[in-house]
């Protein structure tokens, strides 16, 4: 029931932003794409795709009907943006993760999200596959340029470590992504 909270209050969000008048500037990056995933088991799914990438072809999940599928990418898109806000230093740039679930989301029916939502719990009861296969592939291999320059230090060049937190430990970030989204139990 939570996360159907979560998802409704994000395209609530998204109807607002999307009629208010405001003028949006975006950099060169923000929230890109450049390895587009297709409707794909999450198995399928490569360590240089980023969430913008993963949210593509859940978007083309949700638009064939195939919601359990979607549910999978949603996980993997999430466990990836999640480990990206830990790697990023631009505080700023993390609500692009919020944006990306926004804009694949957001034209949803309210069956088509009671559908989707349906799969999400179902991988919450039973999440040892999704588990499997994400600590298996490990982490990502591309560098988070969708979410860096989704930030404010996009546009004022306040950006050092190649916009990474120095000193990262890409180890420990990546386990707590995993069980903060998927809830995988630590082995």
């Amino acid at each position: 029931m939570n996360k159907f909270l979560i998802i409704l209050t994000s395209i609530a969000i998204a109807s607002c932003a999307s009629n208010s008048g405001v003028t949006n500037f975006e950099s060169k990056g923000n929230l890109e794409a450049p390895k587009p995933a297709a409707c794909v088991a999450i198995e399928q799914l490569q360590s240089n795709q980023n969430p913008a990438d993963i949210f593509v072809g859940m978007k083309q999940c949700l638009d064939s009907e195939n919601y359990a599928s979607a549910a999978r990418m949603y996980y993997a898109a999430m466990t990836y943006g999640i480990y990206d806000t830990k790697r990023v230093s631009d505080k700023t740039s993390h609500q692009g993760l919020i944006v990306l679930r926004m804009n694949t989301l957001g034209g949803l029916s309210e069956q088509q999200i009671s559908l989707l939502q349906s799969e999400i719990n179902a991988i919450l009861e039973s999440n040892e596959q999704v588990c499997k296969t994400l600590t298996t592939r490990g982490l990502p291999t591309y560098h988070p340029t969708y979410m860096i320059q989704h930030g404010m230090g996009a546009f004022t060049g306040n950006q050092t470590n190649n916009g990474l937190v120095e000193n990262f430990d890409s180890q420990s970030a990546w386990s707590e992504a995993i069980e903060k989204t998927v809830k995988c139990k630590k082995s």
